[in-house]
């Protein structure tokens, strides 16, 4: 039996701008649109995730997180699969929810999906590449293979991996720096990070988690506005922080609950998460961390 390599890349390229000066024609292929890349830029990724599925089984469903609209993102999926005394049959799948009439040269099927389907032995690669205000209609990427019929399908073994591509511009520090993210601690858990370093991975299960952070202002100036929000949770995953913000002053910590809910249908995996504090003159400090759905 020889083993055959499914390469898949799916590039969500994501562009402020308008259609027009993106797409030009908008009758060719999806595969065919050209975006131009930041020439300067830093690239995290934000979850990954691997399976095997063999013939039948049920699909593997992945959310986009939020969206950042002066980043963009690379969605990548790179799969194996045996052929010999087995067929492959399997699809990937990407959904849309009220896709404007711009976008008609997309064409989904009765599922409102855009759909890709491998039926052939040896190795395939295929790049798509999107504005960013596409990605706000996309509501999940689906990962199927189907039973082989006749013949035995081959057992499909993926990986996932979805990364944001942002300008080196972003994020550029408050005027008074030297106000960090000293600690991130689960309510009756474990630590996750302590004295701004990352000592484990943050796990949630679904339902609620209690949690603890703090931020620690090292500088000589009072910080009147400090906030907490977290970048990158996949959809299901929501977070409330209270205070919302609050007055820090110099060489004083403060202390922020954080509420986390997780919905019983986030799929299982590791997302790269980013917390940040910051206030409405800039960043002070981004910690990424690992939120694991077992």
């Amino acid at each position: 039996m020889s083993k055959k390599y499914i390469s898949l890349s799916i590039v969500l390229l994501l562009a402020i701008g308008t259609l027009p000066a993106i797409f030009g024609q908008t009758n060719e292929e999806i595969e065919n649109i050209e975006i131009p890349i930041f020439d300067c830029y830093q690239m995290k990724i934000l979850q990954f995730d691997s399976a095997i599925l063999n013939g039948g089984a049920p699909p593997k469903i992945y959310y986009p997180p939020t969206v950042l609209n002066d980043c963009w993102y690379l969605l990548e999926i790179q799969g194996a699969t045996e052929c010999g005394t087995c067929v492959p049959s399997w699809e990937i799948g990407i959904g849309f929810k009220d896709l404007p009439e711009d976008f008609d040269f997309i064409q989904l099927d009765e599922n409102d999906e855009y759909v890709m389907r491998f039926l052939d032995c040896g190795s395939v690669k295929k790049e798509l590449r999107f504005p960013s205000i596409l990605l706000n209609y996309v509501t999940h990427v689906r990962v199927k293979n189907h039973s082989g019929g006749d013949f035995p399908a081959c057992p499909l073994e993926f990986s996932w991996k979805l990364y944001s591509i942002c300008s080196c511009e972003r994020g550029k520090q408050a005027l008074y720096p030297k106000v960090d993210i000293e600690q991130f601690s689960v309510t009756g858990g474990s630590t996750v990070i302590k004295d701004g370093k990352v000592l484990s991975r943050f796990n949630v299960a679904p339902g609620v988690q209690q949690t603890m952070i703090q931020v620690e202002n090292r500088g000589f100036f009072t910080q009147n506005d400090v906030k907490v929000k977290f970048l990158g949770l996949p959809q299901g995953v929501t977070v409330e922080i209270t205070p919302s913000s609050q007055k820090i002053k110099a060489h004083n910590l403060g202390t922020y609950q954080a509420t986390f809910t997780v919905g019983t249908e986030v799929p299982s995996g590791t997302y790269k998460v980013t917390m940040m504090a910051y206030s409405d003159n800039g960043v002070f400090d981004k910690i990424q961390i690992d939120l694991v759905v077992p």
